[in-house]
């Protein structure tokens, strides 16, 4: 009987012994881990400008021509019509060769004067956009063109013309078209803070086109479409640009009606300062990238 409770003892001990050795030891929790902190971002460092930059909207009557002005570097856009004082104006800023000339487009108002520039200046490259016209202004440009010797370059949306420290981007044309308004080479360029935008005569259906592909922004400075025509500066491309100063081209008492009211209207509307060649005469605009001022010669 001893033997028997004896056993007995011995298995409610090792019965116990088993039951200890199963439970769960406490676990000491681990200590508290300190996130390292994200590196900050790395900004880009702002393009120094250097300088002054002139931009001149040449008082040509009923026409454009635009001359770009960094120092000894120019860049003149379209040359109005034939006009013996344009090439007299060039020699006040032209230093050595002209370095650019863009032709917008083929219309006898943008061209008109170039050829004359051309025998003037040595130009080294000329940009067009490709486009070609029976009319004697044009064979008369192009025959300017290839006797100065000068580079030719067809401009395309997303192509850069680039100049010593300026850099225009080309927003249009994609393609050419059956309208040679809209076939117009747009220019914008940013010197600093201060940023332009060249229209040439583009109308409603470029601006429509450049809008759909993102490539309209905010421009300080902004030359009207196709010399503030109804045509052109749609509510849409105007409020994507939002200027601060639009410039329109045009002569006094023209026979098409520029600028049109509709498109003063549109540009008061969205808050622009307006100035136009026909009421200011040549209109200049001077920035050292910080700031802008404007200058009229009327």
């Amino acid at each position: 009987m001893k033997k028997l409770l004896s056993a007995l003892i011995l298995f409610v001990l090792l019965i116990l012994a088993a039951i200890g050795g199963c439970q769960e030891q406490p676990v000491s929790a681990p200590p508290p881990v300190t996130p390292t902190p994200a590196p900050s971002p790395t900004l880009p460092t702002p393009t120094p400008t250097k300088g002054e930059l002139r931009v001149d909207f040449i008082d040509v009557g009923q026409g454009d021509s635009i001359l770009i002005d960094r120092g000894e570097t120019e860049v003149l856009i379209d040359g109005g019509e034939e006009s013996p004082g344009m090439t007299n104006f060039l020699k006040k800023y032209v230093d050595g060769p002209l370095e650019v000339m863009v032709a917008t487009h083929p219309h006898a108002d943008h061209i008109g004067g170039l050829p004359a520039v051309l025998k003037t200046f040595k130009v080294l490259d000329v940009w067009t956009n490709g486009e070609t016209s029976t009319s004697a202004t044009y064979s008369t440009f192009m025959s300017a063109v290839k006797a100065s010797g000068a580079n030719i370059h067809t401009a395309r949306r997303g192509d850069e013309i680039t100049v010593d420290d300026l850099s225009f981007s080309v927003l249009n044309p994609v393609a050419l078209t059956s309208d040679t308004n809209d076939n117009s080479i747009v220019l914008s360029l940013s010197y600093g803070n201060t940023s332009f935008l060249f229209t040439g005569d583009a109308q409603q259906s470029a601006e429509a086109s450049m809008l759909a592909t993102g490539l309209v922004h905010h421009a300080d400075i902004l030359k009207v479409g196709h010399h503030g025509s109804r045509t052109a500066s749609s509510q849409p491309f105007l409020s994507a640009v939002h200027p601060e100063v639009a410039i329109y081209m045009a002569g006094k008492g023209n026979k098409y009606g520029h600028p049109h009211q509709e498109t003063l209207d549109a540009l008061a509307q969205i808050g622009a300062k307006i100035y136009g060649t026909d009421v200011n005469g040549t209109i200049i605009v001077t920035t050292d990238g910080a700031a802008y001022t404007i200058q009229t010669t009327k």
